[in-house]
């Protein structure tokens, strides 16, 4: 009896230690795979937060007979449905009195200042007939309310014409009427048409071989009164988009 007490004691303690050894091998394998998931995260973080600041796509891109191409040059070498500015910069607020509508314009693509971001690009009927499209800018990610104090300039010259341009801010509240109270510095603005939503419009009658050079600017408003500590590391990334709604006076479906 004590021979069988003594070996099923000694089982135990054999069964304890296995477990513990096959724990001590296991452990480290699951603290591995919690890192590996933590580094993923980060690294899919740190992408997204420094890639895709500014996305331009077009539909109808291989439709022959009507069909609008994107490029960042006026030759159109390179004729595409998409453009990606893929600059994450790291901004200060800034007074907009000394940005300069025609240089901004000036260089095509990328054309970041120190504390703004600049991107033109070029918009082409590629197609046979003549067509409508409509355009919008989207907010896809802003955080800390930093797109209170965020000014957007869309700047356009149609086949070579003198340039317009538009800013864009959000509206700093609503009067009594609810109507909403646009900004005014450095210039009168035009306020966000929705919450995620800068603008919407339509470009009618754009003929085969039109071409709509576009420029937008996006700088912190250092004169803006929502512009406070509380924005300090906010993201503000925004996507175009182009989509033709009618040919020859016809909608498309």
């Amino acid at each position: 009896m004590r021979l069988k007490k003594g070996t099923s004691l000694l089982q135990r303690k054999a069964g304890e230690v296995k477990r513990y050894r096959q724990e001590k091998k296991i452990v480290p394998i699951v603290m591995g795979c919690i890192a590996l998931l933590g580094v993923i995260v980060y690294v899919i973080s740190l992408l997204y937060t420094r890639f895709g600041s500014f996305t331009v796509s077009v539909n109808k891109f291989h439709n022959l007979d009507y069909g609008l191409s994107l490029c960042e040059r006026a030759d159109f070498a390179n004729p595409t449905a998409r453009l990606d500015c893929r600059t994450s910069k790291e901004i200060t607020n800034i007074d907009g009195k000394v940005l300069d509508v025609a240089e901004l314009g000036s260089i095509d693509g990328e054309a970041n200042g120190e504390n703004y971001i600049c991107y033109t690009f070029y918009c082409r009927n590629t197609g046979k007939e003549t067509i409508d499209y409509a355009f919008s800018m989207n907010i896809v990610n802003m955080t800390l309310d930093i797109e209170s104090a965020v000014r957007v300039r869309y700047i356009t010259s149609l086949n070579g014409a003198k340039a317009e341009s538009i800013d864009y801010a959000k509206a700093h509240g609503v009067d009594e009427n609810l109507n909403p109270i646009p900004e005014d510095y450095p210039r009168m603005t035009t306020p966000f048409k929705e919450e995620r939503m800068i603008c919407y419009n339509v470009q009618n009658g754009f003929k085969p071989g039109d071409t709509m050079k576009q420029t937008v600017a996006i700088w912190l408003e250092g004169n803006d009164r929502d512009c406070v500590d509380k924005i300090i590391g906010g993201i503000f990334k925004i996507e175009m988009k182009f989509e033709v709604t009618s040919v020859a006076g016809e909608d498309v479906k």
